[in-house]
């Protein structure tokens, strides 16, 4: 095994005796080295995998300043994600992960704490992946002592969704997030109603998903005029219906202003469907 590029003298990329390139790193393990020169085995602490050539470049040089041990709790919740997501995630989510773990300690240990104002909806919105995102803090906490909170399981929970999306650019998770978060706080503050307290699980996670997607469908460039189907826009001239298409409507006028984007017809039907169940729903129990 021998160097191929230098990064100090305790990290350096090297050829294996099959020509396969890797990272290693070691105690003093590229010291007074040179490009060609073999190395001594019995000093590499960590093998790292190949990876395209721009993540491990960039590991590489993140490895300079950063303890190794952060890349192995990356790497372990990389592959806890793969496993319970049954997925393929971004090779640089191991990148990220790394740096971002490393930062969130160092804050921390200075009294630093980053809140999350959509702590709630991504753990709702990615169940899987907050869990995940516990299993990294956990980790943290068993290898430095230093407990973070859940909101930093929902970032960890955020920095997987993005990786799960990036090879087909369907759509921002944050974005997401941010969409349902307003949505759904619109609704809650128009009626004063705590939806997803009040009504039963199932018409609010009927509700949730359905904004959940359409959230999906404005981000990836998939949500088109569909005015014209007649089948559901009886909702919108029943008499039944008027509180929830009073919010409907104010909703869309407010939607269209925050974030340039209409909300069309059959779109506002189903939010009226769903707002009046979950609202039928909780009178019904109060009888």
């Amino acid at each position: 095994m021998h160097i191929k590029r230098g990064i100090n003298n305790n990290v350096t990329f090297v050829v294996d005796d099959e020509g396969n390139e890797l990272i290693v790193t070691g105690r003093g393990i590229a010291f007074g080295k040179h490009i060609g020169d073999e190395i001594d085995e019995s000093k590499i602490e960590y093998y790292f995998p190949v990876l395209p050539h721009e993540i491990s470049s960039s590991m590489a040089k993140l490895l300079v300043n950063i303890p190794i041990e952060y890349y192995a709790i990356a790497n372990d919740v990389t592959d806890k994600a793969k496993a319970d997501l049954k997925r393929e995630l971004n090779p640089s989510l191991v990148l990220a992960l790394t740096d971002h773990l490393y930062r969130a300690v160092e804050q921390a240990k200075k009294g630093i704490r980053i809140t999350n104002p959509l702590f709630l909806d991504i753990k709702r919105i990615y169940p899987q992946e907050f869990q995940v995102g516990l299993f990294g803090i956990n980790l943290l906490q068993n290898m430095t002592g230093c407990q973070l909170d859940d909101q930093e399981a929902a970032t960890i929970a955020l920095h997987i969704v993005n990786s799960e999306s990036e090879g087909d650019n369907r759509f921002n998770s944050y974005r997401i997030v941010e969409i349902v978060h307003w949505v759904t706080n619109y609704v809650f503050d128009y009626f004063k109603i705590d939806f997803a307290k009040k009504a039963d699980p199932l018409y609010y996670q009927r509700f949730d998903t359905h904004v959940r997607f359409f959230a999906q469908r404005i981000l990836n460039n998939d949500y088109k005029n569909n005015d014209d189907n007649s089948s559901i826009l009886f909702v919108l001239t029943d008499k039944q219906y008027q509180r929830e298409k009073e919010c409907v409507n104010s909703l869309s006028a407010a939607f269209e202003q925050k974030f340039n984007i209409k909300i069309f017809l059959e779109e506002r039907a189903y939010l009226v469907l769903h707002i009046h169940n979950m609202l039928s729903n909780i009178i019904s129990k109060e009888k």
